[in-house]
């Protein structure tokens, strides 16, 4: 069994990441350091305690995921364990994923809802269960 802790992040498709992040910087005030604001990566933020937004160029087929849509939801699990369970209870039901990729700071694990919704599922590395 498994408890997802809430929503890791948002992930915005952007034609133009910098110009977006300023948007958010600008107008709704969010502060968002500007050595973070570079062209050609994506930019992810705090909104508030528990929400981020991270905003990517989108590099994909029109109509599909496209600019102004949500591209995925990230979930935070809290153990290493819950991971696991998750993955043996994607393998028993005979759903595709991909992961747990190993990152720096986190593992992550993606796979999609019946109608096609981009979830993942990570463990951030600091939150451990040694």
């Amino acid at each position: 069994m498994f408890h997802l802790k809430g929503v890791h992040h948002i992930a915005l498709n952007c034609q133009d990441v910098v110009k977006v992040a300023r948007f958010f910087k600008d107008i709704l005030e969010v502060p968002i350091p500007e050595e973070d604001i570079e062209e050609g990566a994506p930019i992810y933020f705090q909104i508030g305690t528990y929400t981020r937004i991270g905003l990517h160029a989108y590099e994909g087929e029109e109509g599909k995921n496209g600019v102004g849509q949500v591209d995925h939801i990230a979930f935070s699990l809290t153990s290493r364990a819950e991971l696991d369970y998750l993955v043996d209870k994607l393998e028993a039901e005979n759903i595709c994923y991909r992961g747990p990729i190993t990152r720096p700071t986190s593992f992550n694990l993606y796979f999609e809802t019946p109608d096609g919704h981009h979830l993942e599922v990570r463990l951030d590395k600091d939150e451990l269960d040694e």
